[in-house]
Protein backbone atom coordinates (compact mmCIF):
# COMPACT_ATOMS: atom_id res chain seq x y z
CA UNK A 1 0.00 0.00 0.00
CA UNK A 2 1.55 3.22 -0.95
CA UNK A 3 2.25 5.69 2.01
CA UNK A 4 -0.58 7.89 3.09
CA UNK A 5 0.46 11.60 1.63
CA UNK A 6 -1.04 15.14 2.41
CA UNK A 7 -2.85 14.88 -1.39
CA UNK A 8 -4.37 11.25 -0.66
CA UNK A 9 -6.83 13.20 2.04
CA UNK A 10 -10.33 13.89 0.64
CA UNK A 11 -11.52 17.08 -0.77
CA UNK A 12 -13.24 17.33 2.32
CA UNK A 13 -10.49 17.47 4.81
CA UNK A 14 -7.91 19.12 2.42
CA UNK A 15 -10.65 21.80 2.83
CA UNK A 16 -10.21 22.73 6.15
CA UNK A 17 -6.54 23.58 5.67
CA UNK A 18 -7.03 27.00 5.39
CA UNK A 19 -8.12 27.57 8.95
CA UNK A 20 -4.84 25.90 10.20
CA UNK A 21 -2.51 28.41 8.01
CA UNK A 22 -0.99 31.52 9.62
CA UNK A 23 -0.69 34.37 6.83
CA UNK A 24 -2.46 35.00 3.30
CA UNK A 25 1.23 34.26 2.13
CA UNK A 26 0.86 30.79 3.01
CA UNK A 27 -2.84 30.66 1.81
CA UNK A 28 -1.53 32.00 -1.75
CA UNK A 29 1.71 29.80 -1.58
CA UNK A 30 -0.39 26.57 -0.91
CA UNK A 31 -2.98 27.37 -3.93
CA UNK A 32 -0.04 27.57 -6.30
CA UNK A 33 1.48 24.25 -5.35
CA UNK A 34 -0.79 22.02 -7.13
CA UNK A 35 -4.60 21.48 -8.54
CA UNK A 36 -5.75 19.60 -5.54
CA UNK A 37 -4.50 22.41 -3.08
CA UNK A 38 -5.55 25.22 -5.43
CA UNK A 39 -9.69 24.03 -4.78
CA UNK A 40 -9.00 23.53 -1.25
CA UNK A 41 -7.90 27.09 -1.22
CA UNK A 42 -10.06 28.22 -3.31
CA UNK A 43 -13.38 27.29 -1.02
CA UNK A 44 -11.13 28.82 1.69
CA UNK A 45 -14.00 31.06 4.08
CA UNK A 46 -14.21 34.92 3.58
CA UNK A 47 -13.69 35.15 7.59
CA UNK A 48 -10.74 32.65 7.24
CA UNK A 49 -9.18 34.70 4.08
CA UNK A 50 -9.94 38.32 6.32
CA UNK A 51 -8.09 36.57 9.09
CA UNK A 52 -5.19 35.33 6.80
CA UNK A 53 -5.23 39.23 5.61
CA UNK A 54 -5.07 41.11 9.07
CA UNK A 55 -1.83 39.03 9.94
CA UNK A 56 -0.17 40.57 7.25
CA UNK A 57 -1.99 43.70 7.37
CA UNK A 58 1.75 45.80 7.49
CA UNK A 59 3.11 43.89 4.90
CA UNK A 60 0.18 43.77 1.66
CA UNK A 61 -2.39 46.06 3.16
CA UNK A 62 -0.95 49.37 4.23
CA UNK A 63 -1.83 51.83 4.99
CA UNK A 64 -2.76 49.35 8.12
CA UNK A 65 -5.44 48.65 9.47
CA UNK A 66 -6.38 51.15 7.43
CA UNK A 67 -6.92 49.18 4.31
CA UNK A 68 -8.46 46.13 5.70
CA UNK A 69 -11.12 48.02 7.94
CA UNK A 70 -12.35 49.72 4.46
CA UNK A 71 -12.57 46.93 2.86
CA UNK A 72 -14.78 45.43 5.51
CA UNK A 73 -16.54 48.46 7.61
CA UNK A 74 -19.82 48.32 5.48
CA UNK A 75 -20.23 44.41 6.53
CA UNK A 76 -19.34 45.66 10.31
CA UNK A 77 -21.48 48.56 10.34
CA UNK A 78 -24.23 46.00 9.08
CA UNK A 79 -23.37 44.10 11.73
CA UNK A 80 -23.56 46.31 14.47
CA UNK A 81 -27.23 47.19 12.79
CA UNK A 82 -28.85 44.07 14.53
CA UNK A 83 -28.85 44.72 17.68
CA UNK A 84 -28.24 47.49 20.09
CA UNK A 85 -25.69 44.65 21.94
CA UNK A 86 -23.86 44.65 18.67
CA UNK A 87 -23.35 48.26 18.27
CA UNK A 88 -22.31 48.99 21.74
CA UNK A 89 -19.53 46.29 21.10
CA UNK A 90 -18.69 48.04 17.94
CA UNK A 91 -18.55 51.59 20.21
CA UNK A 92 -16.35 50.02 22.28
CA UNK A 93 -13.68 48.34 19.68
CA UNK A 94 -13.44 52.19 18.62
CA UNK A 95 -12.06 53.02 21.83
CA UNK A 96 -8.92 51.01 20.14
CA UNK A 97 -9.26 53.08 17.17
CA UNK A 98 -8.86 51.31 13.82
CA UNK A 99 -6.99 48.34 15.35
CA UNK A 100 -10.00 47.90 17.09
CA UNK A 101 -12.63 47.67 14.61
CA UNK A 102 -10.26 45.59 12.87
CA UNK A 103 -10.10 43.01 15.43
CA UNK A 104 -13.73 43.27 15.95
CA UNK A 105 -14.22 42.11 12.50
CA UNK A 106 -12.01 39.21 12.85
CA UNK A 107 -13.32 38.19 16.19
CA UNK A 108 -17.12 38.66 17.25
CA UNK A 109 -18.56 40.16 14.06
CA UNK A 110 -16.77 37.45 11.78
CA UNK A 111 -16.31 39.11 9.02
CA UNK A 112 -15.17 38.44 5.62
CA UNK A 113 -13.32 38.60 2.63
CA UNK A 114 -12.81 37.18 -0.83
CA UNK A 115 -9.80 36.99 -3.13
CA UNK A 116 -11.75 38.22 -5.75
CA UNK A 117 -12.70 41.26 -3.47
CA UNK A 118 -8.91 41.54 -2.65
CA UNK A 119 -7.90 41.66 -6.40
CA UNK A 120 -10.72 43.87 -6.67
CA UNK A 121 -9.11 46.50 -4.45
CA UNK A 122 -5.77 45.68 -5.75
CA UNK A 123 -6.53 47.21 -8.90
CA UNK A 124 -8.51 50.21 -7.27
CA UNK A 125 -4.97 51.02 -5.46
CA UNK A 126 -4.31 52.60 -9.15
CA UNK A 127 -7.38 53.75 -10.48
CA UNK A 128 -8.89 55.02 -7.59
CA UNK A 129 -7.10 55.41 -4.53
CA UNK A 130 -3.45 56.64 -5.76
CA UNK A 131 -5.75 59.27 -7.43
CA UNK A 132 -7.71 60.68 -4.48
CA UNK A 133 -4.69 60.20 -2.64
CA UNK A 134 -3.17 62.78 -4.96
CA UNK A 135 -6.08 64.84 -4.67
CA UNK A 136 -6.23 65.27 -1.07
CA UNK A 137 -2.71 66.04 -1.34
CA UNK A 138 -3.19 69.10 -3.08
CA UNK A 139 -5.73 69.94 -0.40
CA UNK A 140 -3.61 69.39 3.18
CA UNK A 141 -0.69 67.69 1.93
CA UNK A 142 2.83 68.86 0.53
CA UNK A 143 1.64 70.07 -2.95
CA UNK A 144 -0.64 72.32 -0.88
CA UNK A 145 1.85 73.76 1.20
CA UNK A 146 3.83 74.41 -2.51
CA UNK A 147 1.55 76.38 -3.59
CA UNK A 148 3.37 79.78 -4.84
CA UNK A 149 2.26 82.64 -1.73
CA UNK A 150 0.72 79.96 0.67
CA UNK A 151 0.68 82.09 3.87
CA UNK A 152 0.13 85.17 1.23
CA UNK A 153 -2.61 84.84 -0.39
CA UNK A 154 -1.64 82.18 -2.35
CA UNK A 155 -3.75 79.55 -0.60
CA UNK A 156 -7.43 80.56 -0.21
CA UNK A 157 -7.46 77.71 3.04
CA UNK A 158 -3.85 78.55 4.24
CA UNK A 159 -3.70 76.41 7.60
CA UNK A 160 -1.38 74.68 9.59
CA UNK A 161 -1.96 71.11 9.26
CA UNK A 162 -0.22 67.32 10.03
CA UNK A 163 -1.43 65.29 7.61
CA UNK A 164 -1.00 62.27 5.93
CA UNK A 165 -3.35 61.99 2.49
CA UNK A 166 -2.99 58.27 2.11
CA UNK A 167 -4.91 57.97 5.84
CA UNK A 168 -7.47 60.84 5.39
CA UNK A 169 -8.37 58.58 1.91
CA UNK A 170 -9.27 55.80 4.23
CA UNK A 171 -10.91 57.93 7.38
CA UNK A 172 -13.17 59.53 4.59
CA UNK A 173 -14.25 55.66 2.93
CA UNK A 174 -14.56 54.31 6.45
CA UNK A 175 -16.96 56.43 7.43
CA UNK A 176 -19.16 56.43 4.07
CA UNK A 177 -18.94 52.09 4.47
CA UNK A 178 -19.95 52.31 7.90
CA UNK A 179 -22.94 55.05 8.42
CA UNK A 180 -23.53 55.86 4.61
CA UNK A 181 -26.65 53.32 4.47
CA UNK A 182 -28.38 55.55 7.19
CA UNK A 183 -28.84 58.11 4.90
CA UNK A 184 -30.85 55.59 2.41
CA UNK A 185 -33.89 55.62 5.06
CA UNK A 186 -33.44 59.26 5.65
CA UNK A 187 -33.90 59.51 1.95
CA UNK A 188 -36.84 56.73 0.99
CA UNK A 189 -37.86 56.21 4.38
CA UNK A 190 -41.04 53.61 3.18
CA UNK A 191 -38.38 51.26 1.08
CA UNK A 192 -36.36 51.15 4.87
CA UNK A 193 -39.20 51.80 7.10
CA UNK A 194 -37.59 48.92 9.33
CA UNK A 195 -33.92 50.24 8.76
CA UNK A 196 -31.66 50.65 12.72
CA UNK A 197 -29.63 53.74 12.04
CA UNK A 198 -26.38 53.64 13.85
CA UNK A 199 -26.90 56.47 16.44
CA UNK A 200 -25.37 59.36 16.53
CA UNK A 201 -22.82 58.67 19.67
CA UNK A 202 -21.30 55.61 17.44
CA UNK A 203 -20.29 58.01 15.02
CA UNK A 204 -18.93 60.49 17.31
CA UNK A 205 -17.07 57.57 18.67
CA UNK A 206 -15.80 56.94 15.43
CA UNK A 207 -14.78 60.24 14.51
CA UNK A 208 -12.75 60.67 18.16
CA UNK A 209 -10.67 57.47 18.24
CA UNK A 210 -11.20 56.53 14.36
CA UNK A 211 -9.87 60.21 12.97
CA UNK A 212 -7.58 60.64 15.93
CA UNK A 213 -6.42 64.33 16.20
CA UNK A 214 -4.87 66.45 19.01
CA UNK A 215 -7.91 69.15 19.06
CA UNK A 216 -9.98 65.44 19.83
CA UNK A 217 -7.76 64.74 22.34
CA UNK A 218 -7.08 68.37 24.14
CA UNK A 219 -10.90 68.91 24.18
CA UNK A 220 -12.38 66.15 25.21
CA UNK A 221 -10.13 65.86 28.08
CA UNK A 222 -11.34 67.23 31.65
CA UNK A 223 -8.10 68.38 33.26
CA UNK A 224 -7.81 71.87 34.48
CA UNK A 225 -4.76 71.85 35.37
CA UNK A 226 -3.35 70.32 31.79
CA UNK A 227 -5.74 71.98 29.27
CA UNK A 228 -7.88 75.24 29.03
CA UNK A 229 -11.03 73.46 30.09
CA UNK A 230 -12.55 74.66 33.24
CA UNK A 231 -15.98 72.94 33.28
CA UNK A 232 -16.18 69.19 31.94
CA UNK A 233 -17.31 68.61 28.46
CA UNK A 234 -20.42 66.67 27.32
CA UNK A 235 -19.86 63.22 28.14
CA UNK A 236 -19.97 62.19 24.04
CA UNK A 237 -17.37 64.60 24.01
CA UNK A 238 -15.17 63.20 26.00
CA UNK A 239 -11.84 60.76 24.98
CA UNK A 240 -10.19 57.82 27.21
CA UNK A 241 -6.44 57.22 27.36
CA UNK A 242 -7.25 53.92 25.00
CA UNK A 243 -6.08 53.82 21.69
CA UNK A 244 -4.35 56.80 19.80
CA UNK A 245 -4.62 58.32 22.99
CA UNK A 246 -3.13 55.95 25.22
CA UNK A 247 -0.79 57.43 27.79
CA UNK A 248 -3.03 60.28 27.72
CA UNK A 249 -1.23 62.34 24.50
CA UNK A 250 -1.78 62.55 21.15
CA UNK A 251 1.03 63.56 18.68
CA UNK A 252 -0.05 61.78 15.44
CA UNK A 253 -1.20 64.47 12.74
CA UNK A 254 -3.89 66.33 12.25
CA UNK A 255 -6.42 63.68 11.13
CA UNK A 256 -9.93 65.52 12.09
CA UNK A 257 -8.66 68.86 10.65
CA UNK A 258 -7.27 67.25 7.79
CA UNK A 259 -10.45 65.17 6.96
CA UNK A 260 -12.36 68.85 7.07
CA UNK A 261 -10.13 71.24 5.07
CA UNK A 262 -10.62 68.40 2.43
CA UNK A 263 -14.15 68.20 2.10
CA UNK A 264 -14.30 71.98 2.08
CA UNK A 265 -11.33 72.31 -0.17
CA UNK A 266 -11.67 74.38 -3.70
CA UNK A 267 -9.27 71.44 -4.84
CA UNK A 268 -12.39 68.86 -3.84
CA UNK A 269 -15.71 70.44 -3.52
CA UNK A 270 -15.72 71.82 -7.41
CA UNK A 271 -15.39 67.64 -8.45
CA UNK A 272 -18.32 67.07 -7.16
CA UNK A 273 -20.23 70.02 -7.94
CA UNK A 274 -18.97 69.34 -11.44
CA UNK A 275 -20.81 65.52 -11.28
CA UNK A 276 -24.04 67.00 -10.28
CA UNK A 277 -24.53 70.10 -12.85
CA UNK A 278 -22.67 68.37 -15.44
CA UNK A 279 -22.52 65.41 -15.12
CA UNK A 280 -26.22 64.66 -13.61
CA UNK A 281 -27.81 67.53 -15.33
CA UNK A 282 -29.15 68.84 -11.87
CA UNK A 283 -29.44 72.52 -10.89
CA UNK A 284 -27.82 73.10 -7.38
CA UNK A 285 -30.26 73.76 -4.40
CA UNK A 286 -28.46 76.61 -3.48
CA UNK A 287 -25.11 78.18 -5.49
CA UNK A 288 -23.91 80.17 -2.80
CA UNK A 289 -24.02 77.83 -0.41
CA UNK A 290 -21.14 77.38 2.44
CA UNK A 291 -20.15 74.29 3.66
CA UNK A 292 -18.46 75.44 7.20
CA UNK A 293 -20.62 73.70 9.66
CA UNK A 294 -21.17 76.01 12.96
CA UNK A 295 -24.68 75.51 14.90
CA UNK A 296 -25.95 78.65 15.49
CA UNK A 297 -29.15 78.45 17.71
CA UNK A 298 -30.49 81.63 15.62
CA UNK A 299 -31.29 79.66 12.40
CA UNK A 300 -33.18 77.10 14.70
CA UNK A 301 -35.54 79.12 17.16
CA UNK A 302 -38.43 78.96 15.15
CA UNK A 303 -38.18 75.04 15.50
CA UNK A 304 -36.96 73.06 18.85
CA UNK A 305 -37.01 70.09 17.27
CA UNK A 306 -35.84 69.93 13.63
CA UNK A 307 -34.32 72.07 11.20
CA UNK A 308 -34.70 76.45 10.91
CA UNK A 309 -37.98 78.43 10.32
CA UNK A 310 -39.92 76.37 7.81
CA UNK A 311 -41.18 79.28 5.92
CA UNK A 312 -37.58 80.61 5.53
CA UNK A 313 -36.90 79.59 1.25
CA UNK A 314 -33.51 80.29 1.48
CA UNK A 315 -32.87 78.42 4.94
CA UNK A 316 -34.78 75.70 2.74
CA UNK A 317 -32.67 75.78 -0.10
CA UNK A 318 -29.44 75.72 2.81
CA UNK A 319 -29.89 72.29 4.24
CA UNK A 320 -31.12 70.62 0.97
CA UNK A 321 -27.65 71.40 -0.60
CA UNK A 322 -25.92 70.58 2.71
CA UNK A 323 -27.80 67.71 2.74
CA UNK A 324 -26.94 66.59 -1.05
CA UNK A 325 -23.28 67.48 -0.71
CA UNK A 326 -23.43 65.30 2.64
CA UNK A 327 -24.92 61.91 0.92
CA UNK A 328 -22.54 62.13 -2.11
CA UNK A 329 -19.38 63.02 0.72
CA UNK A 330 -20.72 59.41 2.18
CA UNK A 331 -20.71 56.98 -0.53
CA UNK A 332 -17.26 55.25 0.77
CA UNK A 333 -14.81 54.19 -1.18
CA UNK A 334 -16.03 53.08 -4.58
CA UNK A 335 -18.31 56.73 -4.08
CA UNK A 336 -15.24 58.46 -4.62
CA UNK A 337 -15.20 57.70 -8.32
CA UNK A 338 -17.29 60.74 -8.71
CA UNK A 339 -14.36 62.93 -8.45
CA UNK A 340 -13.56 61.47 -11.48
CA UNK A 341 -14.01 61.97 -15.19
CA UNK A 342 -15.44 58.96 -17.01
CA UNK A 343 -17.62 56.37 -18.21
CA UNK A 344 -17.85 54.47 -14.91
CA UNK A 345 -18.57 58.04 -13.17
CA UNK A 346 -21.31 58.58 -15.78
CA UNK A 347 -22.84 55.03 -15.78
CA UNK A 348 -22.62 54.32 -12.38
CA UNK A 349 -22.96 57.84 -10.53
CA UNK A 350 -25.33 60.05 -12.44
CA UNK A 351 -28.68 58.26 -12.46
CA UNK A 352 -28.17 57.64 -8.36
CA UNK A 353 -27.17 61.55 -8.03
CA UNK A 354 -30.57 62.53 -9.86
CA UNK A 355 -32.33 60.28 -7.54
CA UNK A 356 -30.73 61.99 -4.28
CA UNK A 357 -31.77 65.65 -5.39
CA UNK A 358 -35.52 64.30 -6.13
CA UNK A 359 -35.78 62.51 -2.82
CA UNK A 360 -34.35 65.79 -1.08
CA UNK A 361 -36.91 68.04 -2.89
CA UNK A 362 -39.61 65.88 -1.64
CA UNK A 363 -38.52 65.65 2.41
CA UNK A 364 -40.66 68.60 4.11
CA UNK A 365 -37.69 69.00 6.90
CA UNK A 366 -34.40 68.44 7.43
CA UNK A 367 -32.94 65.21 10.04
CA UNK A 368 -33.47 65.98 13.66
CA UNK A 369 -30.48 68.42 15.04
CA UNK A 370 -28.35 65.99 17.94
CA UNK A 371 -26.88 68.52 20.52
CA UNK A 372 -23.05 68.31 21.80
CA UNK A 373 -22.17 70.56 24.66
CA UNK A 374 -23.02 73.95 22.59
CA UNK A 375 -22.56 72.59 18.95
CA UNK A 376 -24.59 70.04 17.49
CA UNK A 377 -24.62 68.04 14.61
CA UNK A 378 -27.54 65.74 12.13
CA UNK A 379 -29.50 62.85 13.53
CA UNK A 380 -28.67 61.37 10.60
CA UNK A 381 -24.80 60.73 9.57
CA UNK A 382 -23.16 64.24 8.51
CA UNK A 383 -20.04 63.94 8.46
CA UNK A 384 -18.71 67.64 8.77
CA UNK A 385 -21.20 67.94 11.84
CA UNK A 386 -19.52 64.87 13.47
CA UNK A 387 -16.25 66.43 13.01
CA UNK A 388 -16.76 69.93 13.93
CA UNK A 389 -18.25 68.30 17.08
CA UNK A 390 -15.09 66.54 18.17
CA UNK A 391 -12.86 69.60 18.08
CA UNK A 392 -15.46 72.20 19.36
CA UNK A 393 -14.01 72.52 22.88
CA UNK A 394 -12.05 75.18 22.54
CA UNK A 395 -15.33 77.03 24.15
CA UNK A 396 -15.01 75.66 27.80
CA UNK A 397 -17.25 73.26 28.48
CA UNK A 398 -18.55 72.55 24.52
Amino acid sequence: MAPATLLSLPPELLALLPDHLHTIEDLLSAGSACRALRHAMDVARPSTILRLAAAQTRVFFRPSPHYLVTAVARELGNWARRSAANEQRLALSLREGLDGLLDLATGQANCGLTLARIRELHAMRFSLMNPVTDIIDKCVGEQWYAIPDFWNGGADDAYTIDSEPSETLFHLAIYGELFGPDLDAVLDPGTHKHHRPLAPETRIEYVKYGVPDFACHLHGEYDPHRTRITTPPDVRRMVHPTGPYKDNDYTGPNHNIALTWTINSSRFRPRLADMRTQVAGCAEFRDDFEPNWWYVPEDYAHNDESSGSLGDAAYQNTWRQRLWENVMVCQGLEGLQMLFPGETREARWAEKVRTWRRQIEELEREPALVKVGRQATLVSPYLLGDLRICVSGYVSGS
